[in-house]
């Protein structure tokens, strides 16, 4: 297992800004029935301040399996891979013009 700096709350653990999850970020209510009710958690704003962080529970940091960071890694390098391929290909066929 590794520790890792929770990258929401920065390792403060807590005094975090999240998305609303009653507006989603809108702003607006869902639930009422006028079409641009201000939403009563943020009161408009999409956003909501935690005391306590709810990915790190307040820690500042969380655990993660290495073997989990380092699959993630190589998924990121063969998206890279077949993004630079594509690109080529698409220069190859410009120059065919």
């Amino acid at each position: 297992m590794k520790k890792v700096i929770c990258s929401l709350c920065h390792g403060r653990g807590g005094d975090v800004i999240i998305t609303c999850s009653n507006c989603y970020g809108s702003g607006y209510d869902p639930e009422e029935d006028k079409p641009f009710a201000q939403c009563h958690t943020c009161y408009g704003e999409g956003d909501e301040h935690a005391d306590i962080c709810p990915r790190c529970g307040g820690d500042g940091y969380y655990y993660v399996d290495e073997d989990e960071d380092e699959d993630e890694d190589e998924d990121e390098d063969e998206d890279e891979d077949e993004d630079e391929d594509e690109d080529e290909d698409e220069d190859e066929d410009e120059a065919k013009l």
